[in-house]
């Protein structure tokens, strides 16, 4: 009967309210290196071009927010 009390992710999700969006990098740097593992003909290469994607997907990430808080501000006027 002890397991009924254990913890349920999806009833019960963990409390990350106040840093949610810090989840992203962690998001990003695993679809870097399954994407890189599978394109790079060597994996030595992996580490480096992963950390490489990973920029250039957090900086467009990073783009699209300043861009969609320049519109909101722009249309709220």
């Amino acid at each position: 009967m002890s397991w009924l009390l254990a913890y349920r992710p999806f009833l019960e999700p963990l409390p990350v309210w106040n840093y949610w969006y810090l989840l992203v990098i962690p998001l990003c740097a695993a679809v870097a290196v399954v994407y890189k593992s599978m394109k790079c003909k060597t994996m030595s290469r992996v580490p480096l071009e992963a950390a490489a994607i990973l920029l250039w997907i957090l900086g467009g990430f990073g783009a699209a927010a300043i861009a969609l808080m320049l519109l909101v501000n722009w249309l709220a006027k």
